[in-house]
């Protein structure tokens, strides 16, 4: 077998190598070594299982002189004596390794980690960043403006039509970065006037050809082809991701400050929909506000902010809510052309709504049942 050879270590390697530092450096560790008092750590740690395991196993190695009696171990500790650096005489800590309480040193071990035991609470949810898709516009409500400040700055009984159709207020938590599909409304309202007048059509041809039929048979035809148009159009409006739809309420001149007030913080408070708005002064006695939901096929999303305007309070004035897609407004869908299509100039109304959960309307509704509709929704 041949023996590898041996590397020489010339020239790789020099005497005055900096291995170990440099003359500061070793000075600061021999005069760390020279001040160095090993008491306090085995006046805390000479009860440690693995000091006391250590020293056993010492012991055990070394085995007893035949003939001689055996004393308990001691475990010596050597103090230093830091003015001149030499040792002192060494400390005599006897531990018996025969019969250890290790309940007690278990129990301490414990009560040692308890005092620095780490906060296992879970950590706070991450603050939710807050988008506003109308910042900049002086129409609307800014982030890190007061409802009350965003009122007196654009009042709805003081704003003039003719400065602005509409007072808006986006929810900063419907960040409309995510991944919601862009509408597509200029197409979906081409094909949906088509999707009308084929209707219309053909309720005409219904009507033409059973004129001399029975009339309970027609008006159930006519019946059909109103719940059909109103698939197609839902279909077309999914389609195109035309899916927006409003609760609409109509609160007289003295109730509209009050009321949008309500509905700006419910909105910012992330307790209502995507969006509302407000009509501005027109000279009408009445305002049109619009709470807006962002998907008006979501029936439980629907429903939920109708909950929500009641728990609010501004449902008390005993008149319907209705709720209308957009889809019908891009349509031209009202309570004066709705009839001619067999359709409804709404898709929802606050009463039917209301009344499905086994709660009607009313002017007053118990708090104790406010509180089972938001729990239910």
């Amino acid at each position: 077998m041949v023996e590898d050879e041996m590397v020489p270590g010339d020239g790789w390697i020099s005497d005055e190598s900096s291995f170990y530092g440099d003359d500061g450096e070793l000075a600061y560790q021999l005069d760390l070594c020279a001040h160095f008092n090993p008491k306090p750590f085995w006046s805390t740690h000479h009860q440690d299982l693995n000091i006391v395991t250590m020293a056993a196993r010492s012991q055990q190695t070394s085995g007893p002189v035949p003939g001689r009696k055996t004393a308990p171990a001691k475990l010596a500790l050597s103090t230093q004596d830091t003015s001149s650096g030499a040792l002192s005489a060494p400390v005599d800590k006897p531990l018996a390794f025969h019969g250890l309480d290790r309940k007690a040193m278990e129990q301490e071990r414990l009560a040692r980690l308890g005092k620095r035991k780490r906060d296992t609470s879970p950590p706070p949810p991450p603050k939710a960043e807050l988008f506003n898709c109308r910042q900049g516009y002086p129409d609307s409500w800014q982030l890190g403006e007061t409802v009350d400040d965003f009122v007196k700055r654009i009042h709805p009984l003081s704003t003039l039509a003719v400065t602005c159709d509409w007072i808006w207020v986006a929810n900063p938590y419907h960040n409309p970065r995510d991944k919601y599909a862009c509408p597509r409304v200029e197409q979906f309202t081409t094909r949906g006037m088509e999707l009308l007048k084929q209707s219309r059509q053909d309720r005409q041809a219904m009507q033409a050809n059973d004129s001399q039929g029975s009339k309970g048979m027609l008006t159930k035809f006519l019946n059909q082809e109103g719940k059909a148009l109103q698939q197609r159009i839902a279909d077309l409006a999914e389609e195109n991701n035309v899916l927006s739809g409003k609760w609409m309420l109509f609160p007289k001149s003295e109730d509209v400050t009050r009321m949008w007030k309500l509905i700006v913080k419910g909105v910012i408070d992330d307790r209502l929909g995507t969006a509302a708005k407000v009509a501005t002064d027109d000279g009408r006695d009445e305002r049109l506000i619009c709470v807006y939901t962002r998907n008006f096929r979501d029936a439980n999303d629907v429903r939920r902010v109708l909950c929500e305007l009641e728990a609010m309070g501004l449902l008390n004035s005993g008149r319907t809510l209705y709720y209308k897609p957009d889809a019908y407004t891009y349509l031209d869908i009202n309570s004066t052309t709705a009839t001619q299509y067999g359709l409804q100039a709404s898709l929802h109304n606050s009463r039917s709504m209301m009344a499905a959960v086994g709660f009607p309307q009313s002017t007053s509704l118990p708090r104790k049942k406010q509180s089972t509709l938001n729990q239910f929704f």
